[in-house]
C-alpha cells in the first residue's frame, strides 16, 4: 500500500510540473506569434454611466478601465438625453480592446446618460419676455408656452448663454414664435406660445371689511392682463384717498369705482348736532341718522325733540346743517 500511495504522488507532481511547462510554452509561443494574452480582471460595468462631453469612453462605462478610460467607443447622445448599448457590442468592443466584459447581470441594454445644463420652461419664459420688452419699449407681458413641458439641454462644456435669435409676435391673435439657440454654435429650437400685454393696477395688501377707511399703505401695485381691465377700474392710488369699502374686498385684486364710496363722515342711528343758521338766529337739536354720509353729502335724520324728519348736509363728523328750521321743541 505504501508504494502504491507514494506512487499516486509522484504521478500527480509530474502532471503539475507538466502543465506549468506547458503553460510556460503556450505563453511563450503566443508572444513569439504577436498574440496577447488577456490576464487583467474583468472589466466592471458602473451602476451610472454618463458621458460629461459628445463621446462615450471606456472609462466612462467601466470603473476598472486602467489605461483604457480615455479610449473612444462611440459618439455621446445630445446633452441631456440618453441611449442605449446593445451588451453583446460592448462585450465585443471589450474583446477587441485586450479586455473582458461577459454581462453577468445578463443585461438586456446599458442605459448611457450625458450630463447636461437644463434650461426649463421658466428660463425660456424669462428669455423671451425680456426680448418681448427690448423689442417693445419696456411694456409687459405674461406668456405661456404651447409646450409646457418643452426644456432644452447645455452640454457642460459649452460656452456662451443662451439667447433668442429670431421673435414674431402677433398682437391680434396673442401668439408668438420664438427661436432659441441655447449656446454659442449650437442650432436653433423653436418655441411657441401665447401672449398678454400687461398693465399695472393699484390694489389693496391686505383684506377689507366693509365701511373701512382705506390706508395708503395697504395700497400696491399688481399686475393685470390689459385685456381683461374692466371699465372703472381704478388706475390712480390718489382715487383712493379719503374713501372707504362698499364691500369685503381681497388683497391683490383690482378695485372698481363702485367698490369702494366716500368716508363716511356719519353712521347710520347715530346721534348728531345739526343747526339751522339765520341772520341773527342760531338753533341746534339733536338728530338720529338714518343713514351714512361723507362730508358735504345730504343725509335724512329725525329731529328727536320734534320727531319729525327732515334732510341735512353733512358738515364736520357728528355734526349737519339744516336748509330749514328744525323746529326746536317742536
Amino acid at each position: 500500500m505504501m508504494n502504491i500511495f507514494f506512487g499516486h504522488t509522484r504521478l500527480r507532481r509530474t502532471f503539475t510540473t507538466l502543465a506549468l511547462v506547458l503553460l510556460f510554452f503556450a505563453a511563450s509561443a503566443a508572444v513569439v506569434l504577436g498574440q496577447d494574452v488577456v490576464l487583467d480582471e474583468p472589466l466592471q460595468l458602473r451602476m451610472q454611466i454618463e458621458s460629461k462631453d459628445a463621446y462615450l469612453r471606456f472609462g466612462d462605462v467601466f470603473s476598472n478601465a486602467g489605461d483604457l478610460a480615455e479610449e473612444v467607443l462611440t459618439r455621446a447622445p445630445e446633452p441631456g438625453r440618453m441611449m442605449s448599448l446593445d451588451p453583446a457590442w460592448l462585450s465585443a468592443r471589450a474583446a477587441k480592446a485586450k479586455r473582458q466584459w461577459r454581462n453577468p447581470s445578463s443585461l438586456k441594454r446599458v442605459t448611457v446618460r450625458r450630463a447636461g445644463h437644463r434650461i426649463g420652461t421658466g428660463m425660456l419664459r424669462t428669455l423671451i419676455k425680456e426680448e418681448l420688452g427690448i423689442r417693445n419699449e419696456g411694456v409687459r407681458y405674461e406668456i405661456a408656452l404651447a409646450n409646457r413641458g418643452q426644456t432644452l439641454f447645455v452640454p457642460l462644456d459649452a460656452g456662451g448663454e443662451a439667447r433668442v435669435v429670431s421673435l414674431d409676435m402677433t398682437a391680434q391673435r396673442g401668439t408668438f414664435t420664438a427661436r432659441i439657440q441655447p449656446y454659442d454654435n449650437a442650432g436653433t429650437t423653436e418655441v411657441r406660445g401665447r401672449l398678454w400685454r400687461l398693465v399695472q393696477v393699484p390694489a389693496l395688501s391686505r383684506a377689507y371689511s366693509p365701511g373701512e377707511e382705506i390706508m395708503p399703505e395697504d395700497i400696491q401695485w399688481v399686475d393685470m392682463r390689459e385685456a381683461n381691465l374692466r371699465p372703472g377700474t381704478i388706475l390712480d392710488p390718489e382715487d383712493f384717498s379719503g374713501q372707504a369699502t362698499r364691500r369685503a374686498l381681497r388683497p391683490g385684486k383690482p378695485v372698481r369705482a363702485t367698490d369702494i364710496k366716500r368716508l363716511a363722515a356719519v353712521n347710520r342711528g347715530e346721534i348728531i348736532t345739526i343747526t339751522y343758521v339765520v341772520p341773527g338766529l342760531r338753533l341746534t337739536a339733536k338728530a338720529r341718522a338714518l343713514g351714512e354720509a361723507a362730508l358735504g353729502e345730504s343725509l335724512r335724520v329725525v329731529n328727536l325733540q320734534s320727531s319729525r324728519t327732515i334732510d341735512v348736509v353733512v358738515i364736520a363728523p357728528g355734526r349737519a346743517r339744516a336748509s330749514i328750521s328744525p323746529t326746536v321743541g317742536g
